[in-house]
């Protein structure tokens, strides 16, 4: 079987407007870049979830041009301390923007209580809870099937599985636990730490997409932040093309969404991803099946 033959059919799902999932070639691939980050210049106060909101707003704003120009949709990873600042960034962001926002908390507490505010302020169709691993506790699932989340990442991180490609085990007990609690739109995060796990996590989302069918990606900026001498030993252009690499390199293995870090360099990654994206549409036309207009193919050129 090829790289892109899968034995089992791709899901594709649908959140607030982007669509993720399928076969290489067809649905663009997701970009997911993160805002209000540990050490985020625009962040006032962490803890309070107090930021400038002029330089958030034009960050979000060069996002959504990079999407305009690529025809790559875009969700916001809004990182929070707690529960409290997050609640805070999720009404800025829903209030600029019609992406999904992707809430990313530390603790399980944190979760149950952003899962509530989100509820109680109309947001859960936007948002895709990141993320539940093996570890998760049945606190979390119950407010999931409480309130009706339905989209989530599955981040599938374990030590007995970091020098692995292999995941299938960890998923297999996941999946249960998140259908039960009643999420449909399942992402599969493949994880990475480092550079050699980015290559573990690229097998890995074939591994996924060919067994379960999950739309499946990694955060390959991790390979980035962790190669702590890149700039000193080469130069900051070595490192403005090592992130445009890194990002697009699940998408050229079948990827469906990329974790691509601060939205800062989203000018560097989405016309990498892009040319991917179109080179492979070539591959579905030959088999007579034409993506959409929005496609990679119609916007880069």
């Amino acid at each position: 079987m090829s790289l892109f033959e899968y034995a089992v059919e791709q899901k594709t799902f649908e959140i607030h407007g982007v669509k993720v999932g399928g076969e290489p070639g067809i649905t663009p691939t997701v970009m997911i870049g993160s805002i209000f980050y540990k050490g985020h210049n625009i962040v006032r106060d962490p803890r309070e979830g107090l930021f400038d909101m002029k330089w958030a707003e034009v960050l979000v704003r060069r996002v959504e041009e990079q999407t305009d120009m690529t025809g790559l949709p875009g969700m916001l990873d809004i990182v929070a301390e707690n529960a409290v600042a997050a609640g805070r960034y999720m009404d800025f962001v829903a209030g600029v923007t019609e992406m999904p926002l992707v809430v990313d908390v530390p603790s399980e507490e944190s979760q149950v209580e952003v899962l509530q505010y989100a509820s109680d302020q109309g947001l859960l169709d936007r948002v895709v809870l990141n993320s539940l691993t093996p570890h998760s506790g049945s606190r979390v699932y119950e407010k999931i099937k409480e309130v009706g989340c339905s989209s989530a990442i599955l981040l599938l991180y374990s030590t007995t599985t970091l020098l692995s490609s292999d995941k299938s085990g960890l998923l297999d007990v996941l999946l249960p636990k998140v259908e039960d609690a009643g999420v449909e739109n399942v992402l599969v995060d493949t994880v990475v730490i480092d550079v050699p796990s980015l290559g573990l996590a690229l097998k890995a989302i074939h591994r996924v997409k060919d067994r379960y069918g999950y739309p499946s990606g990694c955060g390959a900026h991790n390979a980035i932040s962790s190669w702590k001498r890149l700039e000193e030993k080469f130069s900051d252009k070595a490192v403005t093309s090592a992130v445009a690499v890194a990002s697009s390199l699940p998408t050229a293995l079948g990827a469906d969404f990329v974790l691509y870090g601060p939205i800062e360099v989203a000018g560097d990654v989405f016309p990498a991803v892009a040319l991917v994206d179109a080179a492979y549409s070539q591959l579905q036309i030959e088999k007579r099946v034409r993506p959409g207009r929005d496609h990679p193919r119609y916007r880069i050129g």
